[in-house]
C-alpha cells in the first residue's frame, strides 16, 4: 500500500502530542460540529429537491406542470455545478491555512441562502428577477459549499481510530448525511401533514427552508467554538506530508495522482445519480407528475431515511472487516441492479413507490454509507482537502445535480429506460478506475 505520493516531503512536527483525554473530548466536540455541518448541507440541498415541485409553478409559471417543474430542476442543477468553482479556490485554504474559515464560510452561507428562499417573493410580485434571484442563491450556495466534503472528509479520517476508519466515515459521511435528509424529509412530512393542498402550494413549502436556516445559525455557533488549527490535537495518525508550501504545489501535487482524483469523481458520481434520484427525482416525480399524496410521498421518504441512518455505521463496519475495497466492489454492483428498479415506478401508484423508495432506496442507502470514506482514501495527506473537494463537487455537479431533472424528463419523453442504463454505466466505470488506481498504490488509507 503506497502512503505516500511522489515527491513529497515530510514536514516537521513541532506540537506536543494531547494526551487520551483530550483527544476523547475535542474528537466528540469536533464530530458534533463536522457531522452537523455536513447534515446541514444535506439538509438544504435536499429540502430544496423536495419543494421543486411546490415552487416551480410560483417561479416558473407555465400551462405544462411537467415544463414548471423541469425548470425548478434547472436550478437545483445548476448550483452543483458552482461547486467545483468552489472546491478549487476554498480547497487550497483549506490544506494550506485554515479548515476552520472555511467551514464557516460554508456553514453561513447556505444559512443565509435558506432564509432568503424562505422569504422571497414569486413571479407575480417580481416578474423574471424572482426565477434570476433564486438561480443567483443556489449558485452562492453551491460555490460555498464546494469544499465543505474535502474539509469534512479529511479532518474525519484523521479523527478516525486506526482500523476502525470505516465505521467512522461511516458516521460523519454516512449517518450526518442521513440525518441531514432524514430530516428534510420529516420537515416536509409534518408541514405537509400539519396544512391543506392549497396553502401548501401557496406558502407553506417556505417552512422547511427557514427551518434550514435556523438550524444553520446553531451549527455556526458550534463551529465558531472549535480551535483554528482542526487536527493537529486529536488525530490518531502521523501521515507525513501535512501541507503544502504555495497553492501552484498543491494543484502540482494533485495532478501527479489525477488517476486518483477521477477515481474520486467517479466514485461520488456514480452514488449521487441514485441519491438524488431517489430524494428529489423521484419524490417529485410523484407529486408534480403522477400527482400522488405529497403527505404519504414524504413519509414514504422519511421511512427510507431512517433505514439509511440506522445502517450507515454498520456498512462502515463491515467495510473495515473485509475490507474496504471488497466492500465498496460488491455494493457498487448491487447498485447497478437497483437502478432499473426505476422503470417499475412508471404510472400512479403509492405501492409500486413505496417499494422503490424502500427497497431500491435500501441499497441506495448503503452506497452512500460507503463512498466517502472510498473517496477520502484515494487522496494523500498532502492535498486531501482539496483532492477531495475538487472531486467531490465534480462528480456531484456532472452526474448528481443533473439526476432528478434526467429522471423526469426522460420519464415525460417516453425514454424512461436510458435513465437506469446511464446509471449502472457509471456505476461499473466507478468500479474498475477504483481499482486501477488501486493496483498502481493510490490507495493510502485503510486497505
Amino acid at each position: 500500500m503506497t502512503t505516500i505520493a511522489e515527491g513529497i516531503s515530510p514536514a516537521p512536527q513541532t506540537t506536543t502530542p494531547a494526551t487520551a483525554h483530550e483527544k476523547q473530548v475535542a474528537t466528540k466536540s469536533m464530530t458534533i460540529a463536522l457531522g452537523g455541518g455536513v447534515a446541514l448541507e444535506w439538509y438544504d440541498w435536499t429540502v430544496y429537491g423536495m419543494m421543486a415541485s411546490f415552487l416551480s409553478p410560483l417561479f416558473f409559471p407555465s400551462t405544462d406542470p411537467t415544463t414548471s417543474l423541469l425548470a425548478a430542476l434547472a436550478v437545483y442543477g445548476a448550483g452543483f455545478f458552482a461547486r467545483p468553482v468552489g472546491a478549487a479556490i476554498l480547497g487550497p485554504i483549506a490544506d494550506r491555512i485554515s479548515h476552520k474559515r472555511v467551514m464557516m464560510i460554508s456553514v453561513t452561507a447556505m444559512a443565509l441562502c435558506s432564509l432568503l428562499i424562505a422569504v422571497l417573493p414569486g413571479y407575480k410580485e417580481l416578474g423574471v428577477a424572482a426565477a434570476v434571484i433564486l438561480l443567483l442563491v443556489r449558485l452562492i450556495q453551491g460555490l460555498a459549499t464546494g469544499a465543505e466534503a474535502g474539509v469534512a472528509n479529511a479532518i474525519a479520517i484523521e479523527l478516525a481510530p486506526p482500523r476502525e476508519e470505516g465505521r467512522y466515515l461511516g458516521l460523519i459521511s454516512g449517518t450526518f448525511i442521513q440525518l441531514g435528509v432524514f430530516a428534510s424529509s420529516m420537515v416536509a412530512f409534518f408541514v405537509s401533514a400539519s396544512v391543506s393542498a392549497e396553502t401548501m402550494h401557496e406558502w407553506a413549502w417556505r417552512l422547511p427552508f427557514a427551518v434550514g436556516g435556523a438550524l444553520g445559525l446553531l451549527i455556526i455557533y458550534l463551529r465558531s467554538k472549535l480551535p483554528e488549527t482542526l487536527i493537529k490535537h486529536v488525530m490518531h495518525r502521523d501521515e507525513l506530508s501535512r501541507t503544502r508550501e504555495t497553492t501552484g504545489d498543491v494543484w502540482k501535487t494533485l495532478w501527479s495522482v489525477r488517476l486518483s482524483l477521477l477515481a474520486v469523481i467517479l466514485v461520488v458520481g456514480a452514488v449521487q445519480i441514485a441519491n438524488y434520484a431517489w430524494n428529489a427525482g423521484l419524490p417529485n416525480l410523484a407529486n408534480g407528475v403522477f400527482k400522488e399524496n405529497s403527505t404519504w410521498v414524504y413519509g414514504i421518504t422519511t421511512l427510507m431515511g431512517v433505514i439509511w441512518i440506522v445502517t450507515a455505521p454498520f456498512v462502515g463496519a463491515f467495510a473495515d472487516k473485509v475490507r474496504p475495497s471488497r466492500a465498496f466492489t460488491l455494493l457498487r454492483l448491487l447498485l447497478v441492479a437497483c437502478f432499473f428498479l426505476t422503470l417499475a415506478y412508471s404510472e400512479k401508484s403509492i405501492s409500486t413507490f413505496f417499494f422503490v423508495m424502500v427497497f431500491g432506496g435500501a441499497i441506495v442507502g448503503f452506497n452512500m454509507a460507503l463512498y466517502n470514506f472510498i473517496a477520502t482514501t484515494l487522496m494523500p495527506r498532502a492535498v486531501r482537502t482539496t483532492g477531495i473537494a475538487v472531486g467531490y463537487a465534480l462528480g456531484v455537479s456532472l452526474f448528481g445535480g443533473t439526476s432528478p431533472y434526467l429522471l423526469v424528463w426522460l420519464q415525460h419523453a417516453q425514454m424512461a429506460w436510458m435513465f437506469p442504463v446511464y446509471g449502472s454505466l457509471i456505476a461499473v466505470l466507478s468500479v474498475v478506475v477504483y481499482h486501477v488506481a488501486k493496483k498502481r498504490g493510490h490507495v493510502y488509507i485503510g486497505d
